[in-house]
């Protein structure tokens, strides 16, 4: 019991710190994620997720048409209205917020990525944050033996391999989450500059993100590996989880860091003569 929960504490920490990772790989190309551009990614999900929720639900009403409320994690063509649904809705709210702080901020050409990168960084660092500090706290607990919650008592009884896949998905969630929303970012940025269809490919991407996986959680017929506090995830689907969530990070990644190496050499030309002229003087 000891050892399950503090290896559940420590995902639990990992899920916190782990977008810092991606982060640190890409502070190499000189990008030093100005914190009020961080710190307003961080506000506008907040501001977005309350009009989110109200107008989700107002879809599952108006989808349900009055009738019984789906509550369990079926193969349904509802439920899968239901998660596209609000992935779009999430995703235009959140793409809309950004869009129009950094018109209104009005970065530069040569600030515009780096920008609408730390806007996006910082989205990822918010969101979820505290499903985190919930497994520290079911960590702990398990940790000195309290199983009086029915969640906490599956938690205890699980299979130690379910239990494993089931936190590695959640940690490497958090990590996709912040490179596809660096992504996101920079398309916004970019689309504020004049390209209009940026914004639109933003909006796909992070709704697609959300959605794609739920929709093959949805086909598997097995609950999210966020139930996993719950005592309640599959093997099957927390494996296939882990397997999208490391080719989202591997896509995205791949993107930012072509993006900026691209970035890199487009302003060393303008670089190398003012280091000649140091030198000269």
């Amino acid at each position: 019991m000891l050892i399950r929960g503090v290896l559940i504490a420590l995902s639990g920490f990992l899920f916190i710190f782990a977008p810092g990772v991606p982060m640190g790989l890409l502070r190499r190309f000189g990008r030093g994620f100005p914190r009020e551009l961080l710190y307003w990614g961080m506000g506008i999900w907040m501001v977005a997720l309350i009009p989110t929720y109200f107008l989700q639900s107002l879809v599952r009403q108006a989808v349900q048409g009055g009738g019984s409320i789906i509550t369990a994690f079926q193969a349904e063509p509802a439920t899968y209205a239901l998660s596209l649904v609000n992935a779009v809705l999430a995703a235009l709210l959140l793409v809309v917020g950004m869009a129009v702080y950094l018109r209104r901020k009005k970065l530069s050409e040569a600030e515009r990525d780096e920008g609408g990168l730390t806007m996006g960084f910082g989205v990822g660092l918010i969101a979820q944050v505290f499903t985190g500090l919930s497994l520290v706290g079911a960590g702990f607990r398990l940790a000195y033996g309290d199983t009086a919650d029915p969640g906490l008592r599956q938690l205890a009884n699980s299979p130690m391999l379910d239990l494993l896949v089931g936190l590695l998905a959640m940690v490497l969630f958090r990590v996709a989450l912040l490179t596809v929303s660096g992504v996101v970012g920079i398309l916004i940025a970019r689309s504020v500059g004049g390209s209009r269809r940026f914004f639109w490919l933003a909006a796909g991407i992070y709704a697609g993100f959300s959605w794609l996986i739920v929709a093959a959680q949805l086909a598997i017929g097995g609950e999210n590996p966020g139930a996993i506090l719950a005592g309640q995830a599959s093997l099957l689907t927390s494996a296939v989880t882990v397997v999208y969530y490391l080719a989202a990070i591997a896509l995205a990644y791949a993107w930012l860091q072509r993006t900026l190496t691209d970035d890199t050499l487009a302003t060393a030309p303008s670089a190398r003569p003012s280091r000649r002229g140091r030198k000269q003087t």
